[in-house]
Protein backbone atom coordinates (compact mmCIF):
# COMPACT_ATOMS: atom_id res chain seq x y z
CA UNK A 1 0.00 0.00 0.00
CA UNK A 2 3.05 2.29 -0.23
CA UNK A 3 4.04 5.03 2.16
CA UNK A 4 1.82 5.82 5.11
CA UNK A 5 -0.94 8.22 4.04
CA UNK A 6 -1.52 11.46 5.88
CA UNK A 7 -5.04 12.69 5.11
CA UNK A 8 -7.63 11.72 7.72
CA UNK A 9 -9.71 9.82 5.14
CA UNK A 10 -6.74 7.59 4.38
CA UNK A 11 -6.05 7.11 8.09
CA UNK A 12 -9.68 6.09 8.58
CA UNK A 13 -9.39 3.67 5.65
CA UNK A 14 -6.30 2.09 7.23
CA UNK A 15 -8.20 1.70 10.51
CA UNK A 16 -11.02 -0.04 8.61
CA UNK A 17 -8.55 -2.55 7.18
CA UNK A 18 -7.00 -3.06 10.62
CA UNK A 19 -10.34 -3.57 12.37
CA UNK A 20 -11.83 -5.76 9.61
CA UNK A 21 -8.82 -7.53 8.07
CA UNK A 22 -10.52 -10.46 6.33
CA UNK A 23 -13.35 -8.84 4.35
CA UNK A 24 -13.68 -9.42 0.61
CA UNK A 25 -16.00 -6.43 0.20
CA UNK A 26 -15.99 -3.28 2.33
CA UNK A 27 -18.97 -0.98 2.87
CA UNK A 28 -19.19 2.71 3.77
CA UNK A 29 -22.40 4.44 4.73
CA UNK A 30 -23.81 7.92 5.13
CA UNK A 31 -27.29 8.63 6.47
CA UNK A 32 -30.01 11.22 6.09
CA UNK A 33 -33.57 11.79 7.27
CA UNK A 34 -35.82 13.31 4.54
CA UNK A 35 -37.73 15.63 6.88
CA UNK A 36 -37.03 18.70 4.71
CA UNK A 37 -34.48 20.27 2.40
CA UNK A 38 -31.26 18.26 2.52
CA UNK A 39 -28.55 20.89 2.93
CA UNK A 40 -24.81 21.47 2.98
CA UNK A 41 -24.59 20.29 6.58
CA UNK A 42 -25.89 16.88 5.47
CA UNK A 43 -23.32 16.82 2.68
CA UNK A 44 -20.53 16.33 5.22
CA UNK A 45 -21.82 12.81 5.87
CA UNK A 46 -21.93 12.10 2.14
CA UNK A 47 -18.53 13.49 1.17
CA UNK A 48 -16.73 11.85 4.12
CA UNK A 49 -18.22 8.43 3.34
CA UNK A 50 -17.39 8.86 -0.35
CA UNK A 51 -13.83 9.96 0.44
CA UNK A 52 -13.09 6.99 2.66
CA UNK A 53 -14.53 4.77 -0.05
CA UNK A 54 -12.08 6.34 -2.52
CA UNK A 55 -9.21 5.89 -0.07
CA UNK A 56 -10.07 2.21 0.38
CA UNK A 57 -10.25 1.73 -3.39
CA UNK A 58 -6.79 3.28 -3.74
CA UNK A 59 -5.55 0.62 -1.32
CA UNK A 60 -6.65 -2.11 -3.68
CA UNK A 61 -9.79 -3.41 -1.97
CA UNK A 62 -13.35 -3.67 -3.27
CA UNK A 63 -15.76 -1.15 -1.76
CA UNK A 64 -19.41 -0.15 -2.06
CA UNK A 65 -21.23 2.76 -0.45
CA UNK A 66 -24.76 3.66 0.60
CA UNK A 67 -26.72 6.75 1.48
CA UNK A 68 -29.21 5.26 3.94
CA UNK A 69 -32.47 7.23 3.88
CA UNK A 70 -34.58 6.99 7.04
CA UNK A 71 -37.75 7.22 4.99
CA UNK A 72 -39.83 5.19 7.47
CA UNK A 73 -39.28 7.71 10.26
CA UNK A 74 -42.45 9.51 11.39
CA UNK A 75 -43.44 12.92 10.08
CA UNK A 76 -43.84 15.40 12.94
CA UNK A 77 -44.11 18.95 11.61
CA UNK A 78 -44.51 20.43 8.14
CA UNK A 79 -41.60 22.43 6.70
CA UNK A 80 -42.08 26.14 7.19
CA UNK A 81 -41.64 26.61 3.43
CA UNK A 82 -44.29 24.04 2.43
CA UNK A 83 -47.41 25.22 0.51
CA UNK A 84 -50.14 26.70 2.68
CA UNK A 85 -52.59 23.97 1.74
CA UNK A 86 -50.22 21.30 3.02
CA UNK A 87 -49.60 23.32 6.20
CA UNK A 88 -53.35 23.33 6.87
CA UNK A 89 -53.64 19.57 6.27
CA UNK A 90 -50.41 18.61 8.05
CA UNK A 91 -52.12 17.14 11.13
CA UNK A 92 -53.51 14.28 9.06
CA UNK A 93 -49.96 13.18 8.21
CA UNK A 94 -48.36 13.46 11.67
CA UNK A 95 -46.83 10.16 12.76
CA UNK A 96 -46.86 8.60 9.30
CA UNK A 97 -43.65 7.50 7.51
CA UNK A 98 -42.12 10.13 5.25
CA UNK A 99 -42.27 7.85 2.23
CA UNK A 100 -46.02 7.31 2.67
CA UNK A 101 -46.92 11.01 2.62
CA UNK A 102 -47.77 12.76 -0.66
CA UNK A 103 -45.40 15.36 -2.05
CA UNK A 104 -46.71 18.79 -0.93
CA UNK A 105 -45.48 20.29 -4.20
CA UNK A 106 -47.00 17.55 -6.36
CA UNK A 107 -43.86 16.87 -8.41
CA UNK A 108 -42.63 13.60 -6.88
CA UNK A 109 -44.09 10.28 -5.80
CA UNK A 110 -43.77 11.06 -2.10
CA UNK A 111 -42.69 13.60 0.49
CA UNK A 112 -39.42 11.72 1.03
CA UNK A 113 -38.63 11.42 -2.68
CA UNK A 114 -39.17 15.18 -3.14
CA UNK A 115 -36.16 15.89 -0.91
CA UNK A 116 -33.98 12.90 -1.80
CA UNK A 117 -34.23 13.03 -5.61
CA UNK A 118 -32.35 16.36 -6.00
CA UNK A 119 -29.54 14.99 -3.84
CA UNK A 120 -29.28 11.71 -5.70
CA UNK A 121 -29.46 13.62 -8.98
CA UNK A 122 -26.41 15.69 -7.98
CA UNK A 123 -24.20 12.69 -7.14
CA UNK A 124 -22.70 12.52 -10.62
CA UNK A 125 -21.69 16.19 -10.56
CA UNK A 126 -20.05 15.75 -7.15
CA UNK A 127 -18.39 12.47 -8.15
CA UNK A 128 -20.19 10.68 -5.30
CA UNK A 129 -20.23 6.89 -5.65
CA UNK A 130 -22.89 6.10 -3.02
CA UNK A 131 -26.18 4.39 -3.81
CA UNK A 132 -29.44 5.40 -2.12
CA UNK A 133 -30.85 2.72 0.18
CA UNK A 134 -34.43 3.33 1.34
CA UNK A 135 -35.46 2.19 4.81
CA UNK A 136 -38.45 0.25 3.49
CA UNK A 137 -36.12 -1.68 1.17
CA UNK A 138 -33.63 -2.34 3.93
CA UNK A 139 -36.27 -3.43 6.46
CA UNK A 140 -37.46 -6.15 4.09
CA UNK A 141 -33.99 -7.56 3.43
CA UNK A 142 -33.12 -10.96 4.82
CA UNK A 143 -30.03 -9.67 6.62
CA UNK A 144 -32.02 -7.02 8.46
CA UNK A 145 -35.09 -9.15 9.25
CA UNK A 146 -33.08 -12.04 10.72
CA UNK A 147 -31.24 -9.71 13.10
CA UNK A 148 -34.42 -7.83 14.01
CA UNK A 149 -36.14 -11.09 14.98
CA UNK A 150 -33.10 -12.02 17.04
CA UNK A 151 -33.35 -8.65 18.78
CA UNK A 152 -37.00 -9.26 19.65
CA UNK A 153 -36.17 -12.72 21.02
CA UNK A 154 -33.48 -11.19 23.22
CA UNK A 155 -35.38 -8.00 24.11
CA UNK A 156 -34.59 -8.33 27.82
CA UNK A 157 -30.87 -8.50 27.11
CA UNK A 158 -31.16 -5.55 24.70
CA UNK A 159 -32.76 -3.48 27.47
CA UNK A 160 -30.01 -4.53 29.85
CA UNK A 161 -27.25 -3.47 27.43
CA UNK A 162 -28.90 -0.12 26.59
CA UNK A 163 -29.51 0.75 30.23
CA UNK A 164 -25.99 -0.21 31.24
CA UNK A 165 -24.54 2.24 28.71
CA UNK A 166 -27.00 4.98 29.67
CA UNK A 167 -26.33 4.54 33.39
CA UNK A 168 -22.60 4.61 32.77
CA UNK A 169 -23.05 7.95 31.04
CA UNK A 170 -25.06 9.34 33.95
CA UNK A 171 -28.48 9.20 32.24
CA UNK A 172 -31.39 8.90 34.68
CA UNK A 173 -34.05 8.03 32.09
CA UNK A 174 -33.78 4.30 31.44
CA UNK A 175 -35.80 1.76 29.48
CA UNK A 176 -38.40 -0.04 31.63
CA UNK A 177 -38.43 -3.76 32.19
CA UNK A 178 -40.40 -5.45 29.44
CA UNK A 179 -39.70 -2.65 26.92
CA UNK A 180 -40.21 -3.87 23.35
CA UNK A 181 -37.66 -2.55 20.83
CA UNK A 182 -40.16 -2.13 18.02
CA UNK A 183 -42.58 0.52 16.72
CA UNK A 184 -45.46 -1.10 14.85
CA UNK A 185 -47.09 0.58 11.89
CA UNK A 186 -50.80 1.00 12.65
CA UNK A 187 -52.76 -0.90 10.01
CA UNK A 188 -55.70 1.47 10.46
CA UNK A 189 -54.38 5.05 10.53
CA UNK A 190 -50.84 4.45 9.22
CA UNK A 191 -48.93 6.00 12.12
CA UNK A 192 -45.54 4.66 13.19
CA UNK A 193 -44.75 7.04 16.05
CA UNK A 194 -45.07 6.84 19.83
CA UNK A 195 -48.88 6.80 19.58
CA UNK A 196 -48.66 3.15 18.53
CA UNK A 197 -47.91 1.21 21.72
CA UNK A 198 -46.35 -2.27 21.47
CA UNK A 199 -47.98 -4.58 24.02
CA UNK A 200 -46.23 -7.91 23.65
CA UNK A 201 -44.14 -10.10 21.37
CA UNK A 202 -46.04 -13.28 20.52
CA UNK A 203 -44.51 -16.73 20.27
CA UNK A 204 -44.49 -16.29 16.47
CA UNK A 205 -42.48 -13.07 16.85
CA UNK A 206 -45.35 -10.80 15.94
CA UNK A 207 -45.81 -7.57 17.87
CA UNK A 208 -49.26 -6.97 19.29
CA UNK A 209 -50.07 -3.26 19.61
CA UNK A 210 -52.73 -0.64 20.38
CA UNK A 211 -52.88 2.73 18.63
CA UNK A 212 -53.83 5.52 21.02
CA UNK A 213 -54.56 7.80 18.08
CA UNK A 214 -57.30 5.78 16.36
CA UNK A 215 -57.94 3.04 18.95
CA UNK A 216 -57.06 0.19 16.61
CA UNK A 217 -55.55 -3.02 18.01
CA UNK A 218 -53.66 -5.50 15.89
CA UNK A 219 -50.50 -7.46 15.23
CA UNK A 220 -47.49 -6.30 13.22
CA UNK A 221 -45.26 -8.73 11.37
CA UNK A 222 -41.64 -7.45 11.59
CA UNK A 223 -40.59 -9.81 8.80
CA UNK A 224 -42.86 -7.84 6.44
CA UNK A 225 -41.63 -4.41 7.58
CA UNK A 226 -44.92 -3.63 9.33
CA UNK A 227 -43.08 -1.24 11.60
CA UNK A 228 -39.49 -0.43 12.58
CA UNK A 229 -37.26 -0.48 15.64
CA UNK A 230 -36.53 2.79 17.46
CA UNK A 231 -33.38 4.63 16.36
CA UNK A 232 -30.99 3.25 18.97
CA UNK A 233 -31.78 -0.28 17.79
CA UNK A 234 -32.43 0.40 14.10
CA UNK A 235 -28.99 1.98 13.57
CA UNK A 236 -26.82 -0.97 14.68
CA UNK A 237 -29.14 -3.37 12.87
CA UNK A 238 -28.46 -1.35 9.71
CA UNK A 239 -24.71 -1.66 10.26
CA UNK A 240 -25.08 -5.41 10.46
CA UNK A 241 -27.52 -5.85 7.59
CA UNK A 242 -25.40 -3.76 5.20
CA UNK A 243 -22.11 -4.95 6.74
CA UNK A 244 -20.97 -1.34 7.27
CA UNK A 245 -17.29 -0.77 8.04
CA UNK A 246 -17.17 3.05 8.05
CA UNK A 247 -19.70 5.78 8.83
CA UNK A 248 -19.17 9.50 9.60
CA UNK A 249 -20.97 10.89 12.63
CA UNK A 250 -21.98 14.29 13.94
CA UNK A 251 -20.01 15.65 16.88
CA UNK A 252 -22.96 15.05 19.23
CA UNK A 253 -22.29 11.30 18.97
CA UNK A 254 -18.97 11.80 20.76
CA UNK A 255 -20.98 12.33 23.97
CA UNK A 256 -21.05 9.44 26.40
CA UNK A 257 -24.29 7.47 26.15
CA UNK A 258 -25.05 8.64 22.60
CA UNK A 259 -26.76 6.53 19.96
CA UNK A 260 -23.30 5.56 18.70
CA UNK A 261 -22.30 4.34 22.17
CA UNK A 262 -25.41 2.21 22.57
CA UNK A 263 -25.13 1.00 18.97
CA UNK A 264 -21.55 -0.12 19.54
CA UNK A 265 -22.58 -1.99 22.69
CA UNK A 266 -25.45 -3.79 20.94
CA UNK A 267 -23.28 -4.72 17.95
CA UNK A 268 -20.59 -6.19 20.18
CA UNK A 269 -22.63 -7.84 22.92
CA UNK A 270 -25.71 -9.03 21.04
CA UNK A 271 -24.19 -9.82 17.66
CA UNK A 272 -20.46 -10.20 18.43
CA UNK A 273 -19.46 -7.74 15.71
CA UNK A 274 -17.24 -4.66 15.80
CA UNK A 275 -19.00 -1.35 15.01
CA UNK A 276 -17.98 0.75 12.00
CA UNK A 277 -14.98 3.06 12.14
CA UNK A 278 -16.21 6.66 12.55
CA UNK A 279 -15.01 10.14 11.71
CA UNK A 280 -16.71 12.79 13.81
CA UNK A 281 -17.54 16.25 12.50
CA UNK A 282 -18.93 19.52 13.78
CA UNK A 283 -21.81 21.22 12.03
CA UNK A 284 -22.34 23.91 9.41
CA UNK A 285 -23.72 27.25 10.54
CA UNK A 286 -25.37 29.81 8.32
CA UNK A 287 -23.96 33.31 8.71
CA UNK A 288 -25.87 36.42 7.74
CA UNK A 289 -24.75 39.97 8.28
CA UNK A 290 -27.00 42.50 9.95
CA UNK A 291 -25.28 45.85 9.64
CA UNK A 292 -21.76 45.02 10.84
CA UNK A 293 -22.82 42.11 13.06
CA UNK A 294 -22.72 38.46 12.07
CA UNK A 295 -25.84 36.46 12.95
CA UNK A 296 -25.41 32.68 13.23
CA UNK A 297 -28.05 29.98 12.84
CA UNK A 298 -27.93 26.22 12.49
CA UNK A 299 -28.88 24.70 9.18
CA UNK A 300 -32.36 23.20 9.39
CA UNK A 301 -34.08 20.83 6.99
CA UNK A 302 -37.55 21.62 8.30
CA UNK A 303 -37.06 25.38 8.34
CA UNK A 304 -35.32 25.36 4.98
CA UNK A 305 -32.35 27.16 6.54
CA UNK A 306 -29.23 26.76 4.48
CA UNK A 307 -28.31 26.01 0.90
CA UNK A 308 -29.39 22.66 -0.52
CA UNK A 309 -26.78 20.21 -1.80
CA UNK A 310 -28.17 20.50 -5.32
CA UNK A 311 -28.55 24.28 -5.00
CA UNK A 312 -24.81 24.78 -4.42
CA UNK A 313 -24.16 23.64 -8.00
CA UNK A 314 -25.95 26.73 -9.34
CA UNK A 315 -23.39 29.01 -7.74
CA UNK A 316 -20.06 27.21 -7.38
CA UNK A 317 -18.15 24.14 -8.62
CA UNK A 318 -18.69 20.83 -6.80
CA UNK A 319 -14.97 20.41 -6.07
CA UNK A 320 -15.04 23.62 -4.02
CA UNK A 321 -17.68 22.22 -1.68
CA UNK A 322 -15.88 18.88 -1.34
CA UNK A 323 -12.68 20.80 -0.55
CA UNK A 324 -14.33 22.82 2.23
CA UNK A 325 -14.81 19.65 4.26
CA UNK A 326 -11.71 17.76 3.14
CA UNK A 327 -9.22 20.61 3.73
CA UNK A 328 -9.60 20.24 7.50
CA UNK A 329 -7.31 18.07 9.55
CA UNK A 330 -7.53 15.66 12.48
CA UNK A 331 -4.50 14.62 14.45
CA UNK A 332 -6.54 11.84 16.03
CA UNK A 333 -9.62 10.48 14.25
CA UNK A 334 -10.91 8.83 17.45
CA UNK A 335 -10.81 11.76 19.87
CA UNK A 336 -11.31 14.83 17.67
CA UNK A 337 -14.02 16.16 15.39
CA UNK A 338 -13.63 18.08 12.16
CA UNK A 339 -14.16 21.76 12.92
CA UNK A 340 -17.38 23.56 12.06
CA UNK A 341 -17.89 25.71 8.98
CA UNK A 342 -19.45 29.16 9.15
CA UNK A 343 -21.05 29.35 5.73
CA UNK A 344 -21.84 32.76 4.28
CA UNK A 345 -23.53 32.83 0.88
CA UNK A 346 -22.01 36.20 0.05
CA UNK A 347 -18.54 34.67 0.49
CA UNK A 348 -18.93 32.02 -2.21
CA UNK A 349 -16.36 33.82 -4.43
CA UNK A 350 -13.80 33.61 -1.62
CA UNK A 351 -14.43 29.86 -1.21
CA UNK A 352 -13.75 29.37 -4.92
CA UNK A 353 -10.63 31.53 -4.79
CA UNK A 354 -9.38 29.57 -1.76
CA UNK A 355 -9.74 26.33 -3.71
CA UNK A 356 -7.90 27.82 -6.68
CA UNK A 357 -4.97 28.83 -4.45
CA UNK A 358 -4.91 25.35 -2.96
CA UNK A 359 -4.92 23.82 -6.46
CA UNK A 360 -2.00 26.01 -7.53
CA UNK A 361 -0.06 24.84 -4.49
CA UNK A 362 -0.79 21.19 -5.31
CA UNK A 363 0.83 21.57 -8.73
CA UNK A 364 3.65 23.91 -7.72
CA UNK A 365 4.84 22.40 -4.45
CA UNK A 366 2.96 19.15 -3.79
CA UNK A 367 3.18 17.10 -0.62
CA UNK A 368 1.51 13.72 -0.01
CA UNK A 369 -1.11 15.42 2.17
CA UNK A 370 -1.95 18.05 -0.47
CA UNK A 371 -2.09 15.47 -3.24
CA UNK A 372 -4.41 13.22 -1.25
CA UNK A 373 -6.73 16.08 -0.30
CA UNK A 374 -6.85 17.25 -3.93
CA UNK A 375 -7.52 13.75 -5.23
CA UNK A 376 -10.42 13.39 -2.79
CA UNK A 377 -11.83 16.83 -3.63
CA UNK A 378 -11.93 16.44 -7.41
CA UNK A 379 -15.18 14.86 -8.65
CA UNK A 380 -13.84 13.50 -11.93
CA UNK A 381 -10.22 12.73 -11.18
CA UNK A 382 -7.02 14.78 -11.15
CA UNK A 383 -6.16 16.67 -14.36
CA UNK A 384 -2.85 15.90 -16.06
CA UNK A 385 -1.66 19.49 -15.66
CA UNK A 386 -2.53 22.52 -13.56
CA UNK A 387 -5.80 24.05 -14.79
CA UNK A 388 -5.61 27.71 -15.73
CA UNK A 389 -8.57 29.17 -13.87
CA UNK A 390 -10.15 32.58 -14.31
CA UNK A 391 -10.81 34.28 -10.98
CA UNK A 392 -14.40 33.93 -9.74
CA UNK A 393 -14.28 37.58 -8.68
CA UNK A 394 -13.28 38.53 -12.22
CA UNK A 395 -16.10 36.40 -13.62
CA UNK A 396 -18.59 38.00 -11.24
CA UNK A 397 -17.55 41.46 -12.39
CA UNK A 398 -18.01 40.42 -16.02
CA UNK A 399 -21.33 38.71 -15.24
CA UNK A 400 -22.60 41.94 -13.69
CA UNK A 401 -22.57 43.68 -17.06
CA UNK A 402 -22.95 40.92 -19.63
CA UNK A 403 -26.13 40.44 -21.61
CA UNK A 404 -25.55 36.70 -22.13
CA UNK A 405 -22.89 34.09 -21.39
CA UNK A 406 -21.54 34.45 -24.92
CA UNK A 407 -21.36 38.19 -24.39
CA UNK A 408 -19.45 37.62 -21.15
CA UNK A 409 -17.01 35.25 -22.83
CA UNK A 410 -16.42 37.88 -25.50
CA UNK A 411 -15.64 40.44 -22.77
CA UNK A 412 -13.14 38.03 -21.22
CA UNK A 413 -11.58 37.43 -24.60
CA UNK A 414 -11.08 41.17 -25.10
CA UNK A 415 -9.46 41.32 -21.67
CA UNK A 416 -7.02 38.59 -22.73
CA UNK A 417 -8.26 36.23 -20.02
CA UNK A 418 -8.92 33.36 -22.44
CA UNK A 419 -5.69 33.47 -24.38
CA UNK A 420 -4.10 30.06 -24.85
CA UNK A 421 -6.76 28.14 -22.90
CA UNK A 422 -7.61 24.65 -24.10
CA UNK A 423 -11.18 23.53 -24.77
CA UNK A 424 -11.62 21.88 -21.34
CA UNK A 425 -10.36 25.02 -19.63
CA UNK A 426 -12.71 27.19 -21.70
CA UNK A 427 -15.55 24.89 -20.67
CA UNK A 428 -14.59 25.49 -17.04
CA UNK A 429 -14.62 29.26 -17.59
CA UNK A 430 -18.11 29.03 -19.12
CA UNK A 431 -19.34 26.90 -16.22
CA UNK A 432 -17.97 29.29 -13.61
CA UNK A 433 -19.24 32.35 -15.47
CA UNK A 434 -22.78 30.92 -15.42
CA UNK A 435 -22.40 30.22 -11.69
CA UNK A 436 -21.12 33.72 -10.95
CA UNK A 437 -24.08 35.17 -12.84
CA UNK A 438 -26.51 33.11 -10.72
CA UNK A 439 -24.72 34.18 -7.54
CA UNK A 440 -25.03 37.85 -8.51
CA UNK A 441 -28.76 37.47 -9.12
CA UNK A 442 -29.10 36.53 -5.44
CA UNK A 443 -26.66 38.92 -3.75
CA UNK A 444 -27.32 41.86 -6.08
CA UNK A 445 -25.05 43.59 -8.53
CA UNK A 446 -23.81 45.94 -5.85
CA UNK A 447 -21.64 43.05 -4.60
CA UNK A 448 -19.05 43.71 -7.32
CA UNK A 449 -18.86 47.44 -6.67
CA UNK A 450 -16.24 49.26 -4.65
CA UNK A 451 -16.93 50.42 -1.11
CA UNK A 452 -17.49 54.24 -1.17
CA UNK A 453 -14.61 54.78 1.29
CA UNK A 454 -12.22 52.76 -0.87
CA UNK A 455 -13.47 54.61 -3.92
CA UNK A 456 -12.41 57.87 -2.33
CA UNK A 457 -8.96 56.44 -1.60
CA UNK A 458 -8.61 55.44 -5.26
CA UNK A 459 -9.46 58.97 -6.35
CA UNK A 460 -7.08 60.71 -3.93
CA UNK A 461 -4.02 59.84 -6.01
CA UNK A 462 -5.35 61.22 -9.31
CA UNK A 463 -3.98 64.29 -11.05
CA UNK A 464 -6.20 67.29 -10.28
CA UNK A 465 -7.26 67.59 -13.94
CA UNK A 466 -8.21 63.90 -14.12
CA UNK A 467 -10.16 64.16 -10.89
CA UNK A 468 -11.99 67.26 -12.08
CA UNK A 469 -12.86 65.61 -15.40
CA UNK A 470 -14.10 62.50 -13.58
CA UNK A 471 -16.28 64.58 -11.23
CA UNK A 472 -17.68 66.56 -14.16
CA UNK A 473 -18.57 63.46 -16.19
CA UNK A 474 -19.91 61.60 -13.15
CA UNK A 475 -22.17 64.53 -12.22
CA UNK A 476 -23.69 64.61 -15.69
CA UNK A 477 -24.28 60.84 -15.64
CA UNK A 478 -25.94 61.03 -12.22
CA UNK A 479 -28.14 63.96 -13.21
CA UNK A 480 -29.39 62.28 -16.38
CA UNK A 481 -29.48 58.48 -16.66
CA UNK A 482 -30.06 58.76 -20.43
CA UNK A 483 -26.94 60.77 -21.20
CA UNK A 484 -24.23 59.27 -23.44
CA UNK A 485 -21.56 58.26 -20.89
CA UNK A 486 -18.77 58.15 -23.46
CA UNK A 487 -19.66 61.62 -24.72
CA UNK A 488 -19.63 62.89 -21.13
CA UNK A 489 -16.08 61.57 -20.68
CA UNK A 490 -14.90 63.04 -24.01
CA UNK A 491 -16.26 66.51 -23.24
CA UNK A 492 -15.00 66.52 -19.64
CA UNK A 493 -11.52 65.42 -20.75
CA UNK A 494 -11.34 68.20 -23.34
CA UNK A 495 -12.67 70.79 -20.88
CA UNK A 496 -9.82 70.09 -18.46
CA UNK A 497 -7.09 69.79 -21.06
CA UNK A 498 -6.83 65.99 -21.19
CA UNK A 499 -6.43 65.70 -24.92
CA UNK A 500 -6.13 62.66 -27.13
CA UNK A 501 -6.73 58.98 -26.38
CA UNK A 502 -4.49 58.88 -23.31
CA UNK A 503 -6.30 61.82 -21.77
CA UNK A 504 -9.71 60.15 -22.19
CA UNK A 505 -8.35 56.83 -20.89
CA UNK A 506 -7.20 58.48 -17.68
CA UNK A 507 -10.82 59.52 -17.01
CA UNK A 508 -12.14 56.07 -17.86
CA UNK A 509 -9.64 54.56 -15.44
CA UNK A 510 -10.86 56.94 -12.75
CA UNK A 511 -14.34 55.48 -13.19
CA UNK A 512 -13.12 51.89 -13.09
CA UNK A 513 -10.83 52.39 -10.11
CA UNK A 514 -13.49 54.17 -8.10
CA UNK A 515 -16.37 51.87 -9.04
CA UNK A 516 -14.66 48.48 -9.41
CA UNK A 517 -11.21 48.87 -7.87
CA UNK A 518 -9.56 47.92 -11.18
CA UNK A 519 -7.88 49.68 -14.10
CA UNK A 520 -10.46 48.49 -16.62
CA UNK A 521 -13.92 47.09 -16.91
CA UNK A 522 -16.94 46.81 -19.16
CA UNK A 523 -17.95 49.58 -21.53
CA UNK A 524 -18.85 52.58 -19.40
CA UNK A 525 -22.31 52.80 -20.97
CA UNK A 526 -23.07 49.33 -19.57
CA UNK A 527 -21.55 50.12 -16.21
CA UNK A 528 -23.66 53.21 -15.58
CA UNK A 529 -26.85 51.54 -16.83
CA UNK A 530 -27.19 49.83 -13.45
CA UNK A 531 -29.04 51.84 -10.76
CA UNK A 532 -26.56 50.45 -8.17
CA UNK A 533 -23.71 52.13 -10.05
CA UNK A 534 -25.51 55.46 -10.22
CA UNK A 535 -26.15 55.30 -6.47
CA UNK A 536 -22.46 54.61 -5.85
CA UNK A 537 -21.48 57.56 -8.06
CA UNK A 538 -23.77 59.78 -6.00
CA UNK A 539 -22.02 58.66 -2.79
CA UNK A 540 -18.59 59.16 -4.36
CA UNK A 541 -19.43 62.69 -5.46
CA UNK A 542 -20.82 63.51 -2.02
CA UNK A 543 -17.64 62.17 -0.38
CA UNK A 544 -15.54 64.28 -2.74
CA UNK A 545 -17.46 67.38 -1.69
CA UNK A 546 -17.11 66.54 2.01
CA UNK A 547 -13.55 65.22 1.83
CA UNK A 548 -11.62 66.94 -0.95
CA UNK A 549 -8.68 64.72 -1.99
CA UNK A 550 -5.09 65.70 -1.28
CA UNK A 551 -2.81 66.44 -4.21
CA UNK A 552 -1.10 63.42 -5.77
CA UNK A 553 2.36 62.68 -4.39
CA UNK A 554 4.62 62.05 -7.38
CA UNK A 555 4.69 61.00 -10.98
CA UNK A 556 4.18 57.32 -10.05
CA UNK A 557 0.69 58.26 -8.81
CA UNK A 558 -0.38 59.91 -12.05
CA UNK A 559 -2.89 57.88 -13.98
CA UNK A 560 -2.78 59.61 -17.35
CA UNK A 561 0.16 57.74 -18.84
CA UNK A 562 -0.97 54.14 -18.38
CA UNK A 563 -2.09 52.18 -21.42
CA UNK A 564 -5.54 50.61 -21.65
CA UNK A 565 -5.52 46.93 -20.64
CA UNK A 566 -9.28 46.38 -20.76
CA UNK A 567 -12.15 46.95 -23.11
CA UNK A 568 -12.38 49.07 -26.23
CA UNK A 569 -14.75 51.95 -25.81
Amino acid sequence: MGAAPHHFAYRAAKEVLRRFPSEKLYTVEAGVTPSGKIHLGNFIDIVLADSVMRALESMGVEVKGYLAVDSMDPFRQPPTFAPEEFQREADRYVGKPFERIPDPWGCHESYAWHFVEPVEGSFEAYGVGLRVKWASELHRSEGYVSRLLETLKRAAQVVEVLNEVKKGAGHSKLYPKGWIPYRPLCASCGRIDEAVKPLEVTEHLRVRYRCSHCGYEGEADPSKAEGKPPWRVDWPLRWLALNVHFEPLGKDHMASGSGYDTGCALARRIFNREPPVPIFYDFVYLVKRKDSTKVYSKFSKRKGVGLGIDEWLRYAPPEVLRFQFLKKDLSNIFDEALSHWDFEFEQIPSYVEEFDRFEEQVFSNPSPLLQQAYRLAMPGGVPACAPRRVSYYQLARVAAWMESVEDGLNMLKKQGKLQGLEDWELADVRRRLEMAWEWLKVVGYGAVLQDPAKALEALRVLEPKTLQAFAKAASEIVESRFVDANECVRKAAEEFGLTGREGRLSVYRAFYRSLLGEDSGPPLRRLVSRPEVVELLKKILENLRLNPPLPYKDDSDRQGGHGNRGYSY
